[in-house]
């Protein structure tokens, strides 16, 4: 008799790769807010986008970025909502940083969804058949930011390119964190910004999660 020897159990699968289009706002000579310290949005959203992207492509999302460095023309909102809907992703995130405020301000657009989804897609309304899954993401990264003590507000807004991409989309807006007994966290400190960027990636695996087995749809 040949001895029963047990195979090795196969490994589970790895979560399929999610695309995830990250868009830090302005660049080149668009510099976006003045910020305190002589700051530019520009350079906050693109360390911002490092960041994040770092963490996205660690949990297995498949990521793409609108601009990976400075550019030195100008690079139009028409320009990045055409990266995205040409690499058809699951979800679009628009990266801003200001002074104003304090926390994370969460952005949907205020397109109203149709009754049917259209066959062509206007520009300037591509986003409303898929701004009823923004607010869903939206809401489950305010939740996951609001689990991790960051102070998160919603608003929806036509804020471009938001209303002009197919996918899901939700624009990120990065304010000072308050501080009662200390001066506020600025947008540029770099611990800031990674608890941010930890929260909604936690955020964004659980929706990958609830996508794929249809939970919550």
């Amino acid at each position: 008799m040949v001895p029963f020897t047990p195979q090795p159990k196969p490994a589970p699968p790895a979560p399929p790769r999610t695309l995830i289009l990250l868009d830090p706002a302005h660049g080149g000579p668009d510099t976006g807010a003045h910020l305190p310290n002589n700051l530019l949005e520009k350079d906050i959203t693109l360390s911002f986008n490092n960041r994040l992207r770092a963490l996205l492509t660690a949990a297995n999302f498949a990521v793409i970025s609108t601009r990976t460095s400075d550019p030195s023309t100008l690079f139009t909102t028409d320009q990045r909502a055409e990266i995205a809907n040409h690499a058809r992703a699951a979800v679009c995130l628009t990266l801003h940083a200001t002074g104003s405020g304090t926390g994370i301000h969460l952005f949907t657009s205020a397109l109203t969804p149709p009754a049917r989804s259209p066959h062509i897609f206007p520009w300037d309304t591509a986003q409303a058949a898929s701004v009823a899954d923004s607010r869903l993401i939206a809401a489950a990264i305010r939740s996951a930011l609001t689990q991790a003590r960051l102070p998160a507000t919603s608003a929806r807004a036509s804020i471009r390119p938001l209303d002009n991409l197919t996918c899901p989309a939700i624009a990120i807006e990065i304010a000072p964190l308050a501080d009662p007994s200390s001066s506020p966290t600025p947008v540029s400190d770099s611990a800031y910004q990674q608890h941010i960027a930890e929260a909604i990636v936690a955020a964004l695996t659980d929706w990958r999660t609830a996508n794929l087995t249809g939970a919550g749809r």
